[in-house]
């Protein structure tokens, strides 16, 4: 599965992190949850709250951008 990425959408409550990671463990892939947000972090330099409170509603969203250049690295 090279270069793809598959995205959970969920709610609280949801098991939507109990799937993503049984569905990574099956297909033998990474699973990030939490973890895009410090690496987001950490590649912009802005603070890990920032991150977890705006980057997932900016435009052209800084967990995207990280996601896609990761992929076209070949860590994904």
């Amino acid at each position: 599965m090279q270069g793809r990425i598959i995205t959970i959408s969920r709610q609280c409550g949801s098991g939507g992190h109990s799937i993503g990671n049984e569905l990574a463990k099956r297909l033998n892939v990474p699973f990030y949850d939490k973890e895009i947000i410090e690496m987001t972090a950490k590649e912009s330099g802005f603070h890990p709250q920032f991150v977890e409170e705006k980057g997932e509603h900016m435009e052209s969203s800084m967990l995207s951008n990280l996601a896609r250049h990761l992929s076209y690295a070949g860590k994904l």
